[in-house]
């Protein structure tokens, strides 16, 4: 033998002892393609929030764009059928959910904690594993919060979309338009029922009169397309005097596509927030613009109930309204307001006094801050200007001859 195939003898010994074989290089890439999922998942977490986050900041730019291909197209193509589907459960999802998720997270975290302190060798593993998982599905649950509601915010405003002449109205207009209210508020009341102590009250049960509460949102669709929709149920919440301790009258959670109201409140409000809370599930994101459609489409509800409470509601904010600015025209105009609807907000501010304190403050405080992270810079005062649309509305309708359509005769 040459020499020279002696070194390519012993080559080819020293290649085959190095070679692994193919079971080994197949798990040599899954490893390998495990750590690079591993480092994507650790670091890709942030692209959703920040779609959604920056998303919402870029698209406020163009409400136009917004209004034409998310409020009227993407949002109802992802909505509608969520919101079918849980129209369908007579319950609450949103308190259903609260009331049984939270014991069962906190349960699984018990459960995690216990099983990573028994095995010493994987808490790193477990640990970041934990931290990935939470990491995704937070940012993906804010993405699907901006797309079923957050994109909402930036869409056109409704004094746009709805042609209506907002501007900065005097203390004269602001009280034609309250003392047009209360008249027809001092029309309807004595028809209504009301409890043994003379407060507005429904006559069958408050859950059964929210099952007709987008009645209004069909009527006032034929004059308002944007108002147009599938039939929802308004949910009604059995933790309602809870709630009341934070002051929230009403809920849409964005990922059922679900409207809850506390239904523990007086009557009249309890069929105002229903109103407003359909506004969310409509996609008018904005709370000035919601207790404005709360108002609108309480005037075509067919019921009378209804119509009250969206008259009485507004009437009362315009009164405030004009109390800041000329407290004898407010004098003059709660004067003329009748005994029996004076005792419905009387009992409305009882009721809500009784609930004052730090829970309430902290809940307003966290509501403020979530409105300003929406684009809503006025936070809570934000639900004080539907006054400045109830005013447009007013004149824009009173100028075309329309407003005895919504008079009710003494």
């Amino acid at each position: 033998m040459k020499p020279t195939d002696d070194y390519q003898q012993i080559n080819d010994i020293q290649a085959e002892q190095t070679a692994k074989p193919p079971e080994a290089k197949r798990r040599s890439r899954a490893g390998n393609n495990q750590r690079t999922r591993r480092l994507l998942l650790a670091v890709l977490w942030p692209l959703p929030a920040l779609l959604a986050f920056s998303g919402q900041r870029l698209l406020a730019t163009v409400p136009d764009f917004v209004e034409k291909w998310h409020a009227q197209r993407l949002f109802r193509l992802l909505s509608v059928p969520v919101s079918w589907l849980t129209s369908k459960v007579p319950v609450s999802l949103t308190e259903i959910g609260a009331l049984l998720g939270i014991p069962l997270l906190l349960a699984l975290l018990v459960l995690f904690i216990i099983r990573t302190v028994r095995r010493p060798g994987q808490r790193l593993t477990r640990l970041g594993w934990l931290g990935r998982t939470l990491a995704w599905t937070i940012s993906l649950l804010y993405l699907v919060f901006m797309l079923l509601h957050g994109f909402n915010y930036a869409r056109q405003p409704v004094a746009v979309s709805f042609d209506l002449p907002v501007r900065e109205r005097s203390g004269e207009e602001l009280a034609e338009a309250a003392d047009w209210m209360i008249q027809q508020i001092n029309a309807m009341r004595p028809t209504l029922p009301e409890n043994e102590a003379g407060v507005f009250t429904v006559r069958e049960s408050i859950r059964q009169k929210l099952k007709t509460a987008d009645a209004g949102y069909h009527a006032a669709a034929a004059e308002y397309p944007l108002l147009a929709g599938h039939p929802v149920r308004v949910k009604a919440v059995f933790a309602s005097p809870y709630w009341s301790y934070t002051g929230i009258s009403g809920m849409y959670f964005p990922f059922f596509v679900e409207a809850n109201v506390n239904i523990d409140m007086p009557h009249h409000q309890v069929l105002d927030s229903a109103m407003h809370e359909i506004a969310h599930l409509r996609g008018f994101a904005r709370e000035d613009e919601a207790n404005f459609l709360a108002f609108l489409t309480g005037l075509y509800h067919p019921d009378p109930d209804y119509r009250y409470a969206a008259l009485l509601s507004t009437a009362n904010r315009s009164l405030n309204a004009l109390y800041r600015s000329d407290r004898e025209l407010h004098a003059e105009l709660l004067g003329r307001l009748h005994e029996a609807p004076r005792r419905d907000l009387q009992a409305a501010a009882a009721y809500w006094r009784q609930f004052e304190g730090p829970v309430r403050e902290a809940s307003t405080t966290v509501n403020h801050a979530y409105l300003q992270a929406n684009l809503q810079e006025d936070g809570v005062r934000s639900y004080g200007r539907m006054v400045d649309l109830a005013l447009a509305w007013y004149e824009q309708t009173r100028d075309a001859g329309q407003l005895e359509f919504f008079e009710i005769e003494s």
